[in-house]
């Protein structure tokens, strides 16, 4: 992880101009604030979460939340106050994911963390009017995530067929269909992304 150069963190001030830039689409502003924030979400998720997967999967759902948050039109009354408010953000992000983790047993610290089976942001979509949705987010997938998702959710194998399938146990399949679901909600918010700029854009 680099850190910011020292320069550029001085130089930021956390005014209304600033977050007007946000609120605005500005990608001046917004590179500047992914590259000033990045490294601080990362070093409050690492002391939080163990899996170096899961404090960048925090560091970017963090980023994601607060950008949208401002691109939606909303604001902060004291301007100054928004470190703290990334960082509170960035703190219910990874008590989200610590839920998550310790709904399974914990395992060593040299092995791979356990995560959600439940039904999320992946299923909540599967309906029959976002099925095309659905499918043009999985083929921004790489193969191996884009199977496990149709196998595991669309067409609902069971997990003894999807561990033979791809070569490992339950414990493992529960990391890949994570990793798998996380990418797939980035790809959706990606995209949703998109199209609300779209929608803004002058026609």
């Amino acid at each position: 992880m680099l850190a910011v150069p020292e320069a550029q963190l001085g130089s930021v001030c956390f005014d209304d101009r600033y977050i007007e830039g946000l609120r605005g689409w500005n990608a001046e502003a917004e590179a500047q604030f992914v590259a000033y924030f990045r490294v601080p979400i990362w070093l409050k998720a690492r002391r939080q979460l163990r899996s170096p997967d899961l404090v960048e999967d925090a560091c970017q759902e963090t980023l994601l939340r607060v950008l949208r948050y401002f691109r939606s039109g909303k604001g902060l009354d004291n301007p100054e106050r928004l470190p703290a408010f990334v960082h509170s953000v960035c703190h219910n992000v990874t008590l989200e994911m610590i839920r998550t983790r310790t709904r399974y047993a914990q395992i060593p610290e040299n092995g791979y963390d356990c995560a959600d089976m439940r039904d999320d942001a992946f299923q909540d979509v599967v309906t029959d009017e976002r099925k095309k949705l659905v499918w043009e987010i999985l083929a921004s997938l790489s193969k191996k995530d884009r199977d496990l998702l149709r196998l595991a959710v669309l067409e609902e194998k069971d997990k003894q067929e999807l561990c033979q399938r791809f070569g490992t146990n339950e414990d493992y399949l529960r990391v890949l269909l994570h990793r798998a679901r996380m990418r797939f909600r980035a790809a959706r918010l990606k995209l949703q992304r998109s199209e609300e700029h779209q929608k803004t854009e002058p026609s």
